[in-house]
């Protein structure tokens, strides 16, 4: 079994901990309060922008041109796909990005955002790409089993489900994997425990920062 397999199995049971959250059971259904996912919006344009200037680091440590230019990549998937597709949204709420600037990030985004700022201050190359990964694969995983119920097509937001159950998405994803199979390479035991750690704590994160934009008492009011 490849690092990264072994990675995913070891995260897998979080994903599927994320699928049974109130907030993509919500999606899913399509009956997720407009101001929970409002909410999501705009922590998770709080939380890209962090994740983004990990992916900067991740370049500043890069060692060789193929690995600047993968990074660079994923980087520019970021800022352009996912950070453009939340844009869209929270236009929708009459928020622009500036808006969001000036909010707050709620703690379970701040625990996430400081999870990756303390790896990516270590420079160690492997460990940063192991610790932003978990973002990406999850959501693949997460939203191809959710479309694979074909009530999820008529969900409110369906098109949201749809951007990250995308097989040219799923393509990218196991690319990405693959670079990471060759970029992380563990040397050693100790090596290995700290890349697999990275990669389960930010899944873990992930179920957190899901939970968090879970539907509120208060959003049936708002």
């Amino acid at each position: 079994m490849s690092f990264i397999e072994c990675a995913v199995r070891d995260s897998l049971p979080v994903w599927n901990s994320c699928l049974e959250t109130p907030f993509i059971q919500g999606l899913a259904r399509g009956d997720l309060p407009h101001a929970a996912f409002r909410r999501y919006m705009i922590q998770d344009s709080i939380y890209l922008k962090h994740y983004a200037r990990a992916y900067g680091k991740a370049i500043y440590h890069a060692r060789t041109l193929r690995e600047i230019q993968v990074y660079y990549d994923m980087l520019n998937f970021v800022t352009d796909r996912e950070s453009a597709v939340r844009l869209s949204y929270l236009r929708c709420y009459g928020l622009t990005d500036g808006d969001v600037e000036r909010m707050t990030p709620e703690p379970a985004a701040r625990r996430y955002i400081r999870f990756l700022s303390e790896v990516a201050e270590r420079g160690d190359g492997g460990e940063i790409l192991t610790a932003l990964l978990p973002c990406m694969l999850s959501y693949s995983y997460i939203f191809r089993v959710v479309a694979k119920d074909e009530g999820a097509k008529a969900s409110r937001y369906w098109d949201f489900i749809e951007d990250y159950a995308d097989a040219q998405y799923a393509l990218r994803c196991g690319q990405w994997s693959a670079f990471a199979e060759e970029r992380c390479c563990p040397r050693d035991a100790r090596e290995m425990a700290r890349q697999l750690s990275a990669f389960r704590k930010a899944s873990l994160l992930e179920w957190g920062f899901f939970r968090m934009a879970g539907p509120r008492e208060a959003d049936s009011k708002a």
